[in-house]
């Protein structure tokens, strides 16, 4: 009755291995027949199978048609819902101004662990609707909100996006940043700092130098002696 009934919804010669797992998983007709009423009509097996085991019902296909996605392809649904790409998560990100983000990005966002609660945070320190991009690379990155308060507190207000991720990927830390400040070397800028940690200028390094009566180096002279192997 099982087999010639999905016969009917447009899949017929069904294997009886396919049979079975159908029934090991408790495949009802309804589910098939409403995924067909909404356009998904005889769908691969496969996706059928991966829709069902989850959770890509005619529920979860209304709710999201309604915050805004109809006619998704499938591969698409199921990613939302192995990732928890809910329709109430939809609706908290398009409260905090992102109007139409795509699946690909909200997937992202769900990978990722960028959650309304730190979009927020960093709303209250002046970074109003940042791409969702940006939003993905800073925290794949490790930028997180305690890293921008100690940035300001140590003079770094409101730093670009771009050069926080730059600053984390090339451990432009808190720290660091202090301990060439205590050398003498105050505000420097960003590329400048990101420069140093790339080419191995540290304290250790700007203290050898200073023991040798290089005194008063600029930030690029430092840079520029320790690519020429001046540290030997």
């Amino acid at each position: 009755s099982f087999a010639s009934q999905m016969a009917s919804l447009g899949y017929a010669n069904l294997t009886d291995e396919k049979l079975f797992s159908m029934a090991s998983f408790n495949f009802k007709l309804s589910f098939v027949q409403d995924l067909s009423a909404r356009g998904y009509d005889r769908v691969p097996l496969d996706d059928l199978f991966a829709m069902y085991i989850h959770g890509v019902d005619a529920q979860f296909i209304n709710e999201i048609k309604a915050a805004g996605y109809d006619r998704l392809p499938i591969d698409e649904m199921v990613a939302m819902r192995i990732h928890g790409v809910t329709p109430e998560f939809i609706k908290e990100v398009k409260s905090l101004g992102y109007d139409s983000p795509s699946i690909d990005q909200l997937v992202a966002m769900r990978i990722h662990g960028v959650r309304t609660e730190f979009i927020r945070a960093l709303q209250d320190q002046g970074y109003n609707r940042p791409p969702i991009d940006e939003l993905v690379a800073m925290r794949i990155h490790g930028v997180n909100n305690d890293f921008i308060k100690e940035l300001r507190e140590i003079g770094y207000e409101r730093v670009p996006i771009d050069d926080l991720v730059a600053m984390r990927i090339h451990g432009v830390s808190a720290d660091f940043i202090k301990e060439v400040k205590k050398l003498g070397y105050d505000r420097v800028a960003i590329d400048q700092l990101v420069a140093m940690r790339i080419h191995g200028v540290n304290a250790a390094f700007i203290e050898k130098m200073k023991s040798r009566g290089l005194n008063n180096l600029s930030i690029d002279d430092l840079i520029q002696l320790r690519i020429h192997g001046f540290d030997k």
